[in-house]
């Protein structure tokens, strides 16, 4: 007499139900890293887009410094004459939001950038002694591993 559980089935059938889970299973946990890698790759990419969106902002701000300073002072230790430079470290250009609901100031992570200027001085009129000035700002931020650089330039003359 056969068991119970082998009832109805040949000797070729016995062993696949066994076969039949472990397919299973490798399948769904298979497509439950696929989902997860997706949702963290998602995730970096915004984390990338805020961060580019913080150092476009600054830029935009050296930009309007450059515009706004007084030519008569240029030179200056803001902006130095090229091949010397003025490095601001430690920047703060914004806040990454938190993964806590609701997301709170206490709970958002600061983000810092370097701002490096220089200037590049050049004679306009040989006669009258008139200079022009192109100020360059730098506002390199890092996130992880890579290093992002924005640029600013503004041309000044008198």
């Amino acid at each position: 007499m056969r068991p119970i559980h082998s009832r109805g089935r040949s000797k070729h059938q016995a062993g696949w139900s066994l076969i039949e889970v472990t397919i299973a299973l490798f399948l769904l946990i298979t497509i439950a890293l696929f989902g997860m890698k997706t949702m963290v790759s998602a995730f970096l990419l915004q984390n990338w887009s805020i961060g580019q969106s913080m150092t476009d902002a600054q830029a935009g701000i050296e930009t309007a410094y450059a515009q706004r300073w007084v030519f008569a002072s240029l030179p200056d230790p803001r902006w130095p004459v090229y091949p010397l430079s003025a490095t601001t470290t430690l920047v703060p250009i914004g806040y990454m939001p938190s993964l806590s609901v609701p997301p709170t100031a206490a709970t958002a992570t600061q983000v810092t950038a370097t701002v490096i200027r220089t200037c590049h001085q050049y004679t306009q009129d040989a006669v009258t002694g008139a200079y022009s000035y192109l100020l360059e700002s730098y506002v390199i931020y890092q996130n992880g591993q890579r290093k992002y650089c924005k640029v600013s330039k503004v041309y000044r003359d008198q």
